[in-house]
Formats: structure tokens, sequence, C-alpha cells
């Protein structure tokens, strides 16, 4: 017995947090958020967000859903949005608390607590690699006061 996947037609299958879309021949994403005023988009790679209304939202194409499998057959399209948000989230702290860094020795110990956090070398780093990067970054990635 086959199962029937939804339409892609947004009209007839509302969009989904997670869909992969595109915009003409330009632009391909992930939909973030839908309402009847708009649709929500990130556009790859460079992670762009636009808002869209009316004709433009009109204009864009549904190609897979959220929970579809994603091309690396890995994850869903929404688990695969959902680690870009994540990753561009620590990218964009990483950045920040290098910024604030006063000194040498500072620097080279929040390199080491990323570089252990991204590349866990010991049974310990693999085990706490994301409480690394996460949890205790607080203490250790935030800038003392």
């Amino acid at each position: 017995m086959t199962t029937s996947q939804p339409s892609l037609d947004p009209r007839k299958t509302p969009w989904k947090r997670g869909d992969v879309c595109s915009l003409g021949s330009t632009k391909s994403g992930f939909v973030l958020d839908y309402t009847p005023d708009y649709l929500e988009v990130r556009w790859m790679p460079k992670g762009v967000v636009e808002r869209l209304t009316d004709g433009d939202a009109a204009s864009v194409i549904r190609h897979a859903h959220a929970d579809s499998s994603s091309p690396s057959g890995k994850m869903t399209n929404l688990e695969a949005l959902e680690t870009i948000e994540a990753l561009t989230h620590v990218g964009d702290v990483c950045r920040v608390r290098m910024k604030s860094i006063k000194s040498k020795a500072e620097k080279k110990e929040v390199g080491m607590l990323i570089d252990r956090s991204f590349n866990p070398k010991c049974s310990f780093d693999r085990k706490y690699s994301t409480k690394l990067a996460t949890r205790r970054n607080r203490q250790w990635l935030s800038p003392q006061r």
C-alpha cells in the first residue's frame, strides 16, 4: 500500500516551518513562519531572513515539506533548519565573545574551549561537548564582569 504525499501547493497544504522553498532560480531556503499576511523565509546560504507579503509570497514555490528527509537522508528538513539556526547562533556568540577578549591568555582559553566543543578528542569532551558550548558558556564564553 502506498501513502500519498501532501500536495506541494500551498493553497492545498499550508506552509510549515522547515518547508524547503525557492523564489525563481535565484533564491532557495527554508520557511520560518507563515500567516495569512506573510511568509517568512531564511534564504540560504547566507541566512538572510525576508518577510514576503502578497504577490511576493505567492511567487514562492515549495519543493519539499518540513517533515520530508533532507538531501543527506539523516534528518528532516525541519531538523536541518534547526541545526543551521543553532550553529548560526553559536557562531554569533563566539564572534561577540572574541571581540571582548582583553588578553592573549584569555583568547587562548576561549579558543581552546570552542575547539573542544566542536572537535572533542577525549571521552569527556565527546560526552559533554554540548555543555562546553552551551550551559557553561555563561562562565567560560561570556565576558567577565
